[in-house]
């Protein structure tokens, strides 16, 4: 049986250096190993399943300071991404609670509306406050061996709470916020559907019908697809900008497609969507906005051969 904190300490050896290990990491998992196995022995399920969270959590703690001390770039990207969620969050939450018809049971539960629509705002401002920090974080110095198994860890650990949760974490908040912003357990529509059962719905009906709105069920589908995996790309279109020697062009396009990346997803109503479906599939208007993003890295990428 593997001992906890075994599988964070393999990960950590990949992203820092043996000293880094030794002073910071191996204390934090040989403090975990004694106070869980202490607790075992005494027959304290709980406090065992504590130990392993709060050690989980000063790990992390730890291995930030590990990867970032003495690099004020990285602490800067931090503080830059950081402050980026915050108004981001808001407006995503915002742009919900607005097109939302306020209800007698909302005027008392607002508290609890808005923590429900944290796991839908961070399908968005998460991957974009990462690439954005990924891009301050390496911009002008290079992609070295141990930066580069780092971005990589951190893409897929991004793609992994991306798929998350916009699969399962996303609807379950979802169909909480209906029922009670409604007072009472209602049908569930497309936002509210896991990753599977909206699969199914689409491939087992018909896409192109919508379930309780005027979009069909092929976009919703789609779309959902595509925020998955937009943590990928967007770090991409970052790694791509931050590679640039053209250092100012670079910096514009890649806040301006992160700008409209958000945009699309938080400031275009349902009904602008329709009327583009007059040219476009609802499949392929679902994938816009990672098609803009590759566009952009692309772009970014052609430039810099080119100068």
């Amino acid at each position: 049986m593997t001992r906890p904190g075994a599988r964070l300490r393999s990960l950590a050896s990949r992203l820092l250096d043996p000293s880094s290990m030794e002073r910071l990491i191996d204390p934090v998992i040989a403090d975990l190993q004694c106070e869980h196995a202490e607790a075992v022995r005494h027959g304290r399920p709980w406090r065992a399943r504590w130990v392993r969270v709060a050690s989980f959590i000063a790990f992390c703690k730890v291995a930030a300071v590990a990867l970032f001390a003495g690099n004020r770039r990285g602490a800067r990207a931090i503080a830059v991404a950081l402050s980026a969620a915050a108004p981001l969050t808001a407006l995503a939450i915002c742009a919900v609670l607005a097109s939302t018809a306020a209800t007698i049971h909302s005027r008392g539960n607002m508290v609890w509306l808005v923590l429900y629509l944290v796991p839908q705002a961070l399908t968005i401002t998460l991957p974009v406050c990462l690439a954005l920090g990924l891009f301050v974080w390496i911009r002008g110095d290079g992609v070295d061996r141990s930066a580069r198994r780092t971005v990589l860890w951190l893409m897929r650990l991004a793609l992994l709470l991306a798929v998350a949760n916009t699969g399962w974490i996303t609807p379950a908040a979802n169909t909480a916020f209906r029922n009670v912003n409604a007072g009472a357990a209602l049908p569930r529509g497309p936002n509210e559907l896991t990753f599977i059962e909206l699969g199914r719905r689409v491939y087992q009906g018909s896409p192109e019908t919508g379930l309780d709105g005027p979009l069909p069920m092929a976009f919703w589908f789609n779309a959902r697809l595509s925020l998955a995996i937009a943590p990928v790309l967007l770090c991409v279109l970052a790694l791509a900008g931050a590679a640039s020697r053209r250092r100012r062009p670079a910096a514009v396009v890649v806040v301006t497609t992160l700008a409209a990346f958000v945009a699309c997803y938080v400031l275009i109503p349902d009904y602008d969507i329709v009327a583009l479906m007059r040219w476009l599939p609802a499949t392929a208007i679902a994938w816009l906005p990672n098609g803009l993003v590759m566009v952009a890295a692309l772009s970014v990428a052609t430039n810099q051969r080119s100068g």
